[in-house]
């Protein structure tokens, strides 16, 4: 019996310790903010509702007894946001762009009259981060896919970030163990930063420098780089935590295509390279490939993505 016990026991803490691996790291948003009447006062039970226009999924919130409200766990994308009370015109705030793992506040002051009457507003593109210390920079997903980069890598703009060095290792142009991801952010060792894909952890468990898959730029909605004083949600860092959302369908129809072409015919002479072609001629031969580095690469693509059906089940295909 005492065998049977201590195997139960043991099962047990196998079960809690792959579950607590399994589970996902924080990669959504919060929306929050304040109701007030045109006194200032605060207006507690409030209706906010919160619209992706993307995809028209909504929720609704109450505020509570000091006008406040929190939307927690939205996908990244842009909002709009809907206030109403009782004998209060309702006030709609639209375009509200939401990041990955960060927090926008939206406030609202309420004017009285008709609930038919709309007050619309432009949410401020700029904020300043005031619900946390946390230090990080949002690259988005025009950034990562229109940006010129060598082997179409994303990690490359990581290195565009205040404290971040690169390994003289670092190789854009492979993946896996054959390149990795080694770069040093604010002098902590390349092996103490986590990369996270929807949440998802996805660094390589056996080095630790690198990642085991590699998004394709065309795949990703924009990625956040926490540089300091992160929350305690993120585990496993102690330098920077990469954390990716992936894109999504969407209620409307879009697509692209791609084309990446590298060439070394294209590719001027490195100066000694080419005193050696010349010499080689003088001789009545050539160097191989002209004593260029060999480099032929060639990366069609495309992306296509909506509704099928819409606010219900959305696609996205690449």
């Amino acid at each position: 019996m005492k065998r049977i016990g201590t195997l139960v026991l043991s099962l047990l803490v196998s079960v809690l310790l792959a579950s607590s691996a399994l589970y996902a790291q924080k990669f959504t948003g919060i929306i929050q903010g304040r109701v007030t009447d045109p006194s200032g006062a605060v207006l507690p039970n409030a209706k906010v509702t919160v619209t992706n226009l993307a995809t028209g999924a909504a929720r609704t919130v109450s505020t509570n007894d000091q006008g406040d409200y929190t939307v927690s766990e939205l996908e990244v994308g842009t909002y709009e946001v809907r206030g109403s009370q009782a004998t209060f015109k309702d006030v709609v705030t639209r375009n509200v762009q939401l990041h990955v793992s960060s927090t926008t506040v939206v406030n609202m002051q309420l004017q009285l009259g008709s609930a038919t009457e709309v007050v619309t507003v432009e949410a401020n593109g700029i904020q300043v981060a005031t619900t946390t210390a946390a230090v990080g920079e949002v690259v988005d997903g025009t950034q990562v896919r229109e940006l010129p980069l060598n082997g179409r890598s994303f990690a490359q703009l990581t290195h565009l970030q205040p404290g971040v060095s690169a390994a003289n290792n670092f190789d854009s142009k492979n993946k896996g163990l054959l390149a990795g991801v080694d770069f040093s952010v604010n002098g902590n060792p390349t092996t103490n930063n986590l990369f996270l894909v929807d949440g998802a952890n996805d660094n390589d468990v056996g080095s630790n420098r690198t990642i085991l898959i590699y998004p394709s730029v065309d795949a990703i909605s924009e990625f956040k780089m926490l540089r300091n004083s992160y929350g305690p949600e993120y585990g496993q860092a102690s330098g920077a935590v990469i954390n990716i959302a992936t894109r999504g369908g969407s209620n409307q129809f879009h697509g692209s295509a791609l084309y990446f072409g590298r060439n070394d015919i294209l590719n001027s002479h490195e100066y000694f390279a080419a005193r050696a072609q010349s010499a080689a001629l003088a001789n009545g031969r050539s160097l191989p490939n002209e004593g260029k580095d060999k480099l032929r690469r060639n990366d069609y693509g495309y992306t296509i993505g909506g509704p099928i059906v819409k606010k219900q089940a959305l696609l996205l295909l690449q």
